[in-house]
């Protein structure tokens, strides 16, 4: 007999689930088929970003970089009701380096970088010469 109401024995991640659904399978394939591919990119990017802010808040990488802002940009893009702006800022690694870097991230809406401020950098895992947000500093 099937258990329609049982309960999974094993948690798993929604942001599994979300990438499960967006890319593999009848639903991936039918997302494919009906929703246009900038929108499907839209929704990549968004799901990488919150991804990133999941591991950033979980404390599995460490910050190795930081990071003071030249400019922040809008990109009108939300994930859970949280921007995804462009950050412009000059980077001093823990190594000494300095450069000028522009990414695009998910920040939280209640503590959106301004010019001026200092944020952490973490290496990202699975693209080692890219960087997580991790938040402001001080």
């Amino acid at each position: 007999m099937m258990k329609f109401f049982k309960k999974k024995s094993e948690p798993t991640d929604r942001l599994q689930q979300a990438d499960a659904a967006l890319n593999k399978g009848l639903s991936g394939m039918l997302i494919k088929g009906l929703v246009p591919k900038e929108q499907r990119q839209q929704m990549s990017d968004g799901l990488e970003a919150a991804k990133q802010m999941q591991a950033a808040a979980s404390g599995s990488v460490a910050i190795t970089a930081m990071g003071t802002i030249v400019s922040v940009k809008d990109t009108g893009k939300l994930v859970n009701f949280d921007p995804i702006v462009l950050l412009t800022m000059d980077v001093v690694e823990n190594s000494g380096s300095r450069y000028s870097h522009t990414m695009e991230t998910l920040v939280p809406k209640m503590q959106i970088p301004r010019p001026g401020d200092v944020i952490g950098l973490g290496t990202h895992p699975a693209h080692p010469s890219s960087f997580i947000y991790m938040g402001p500093l001080g």
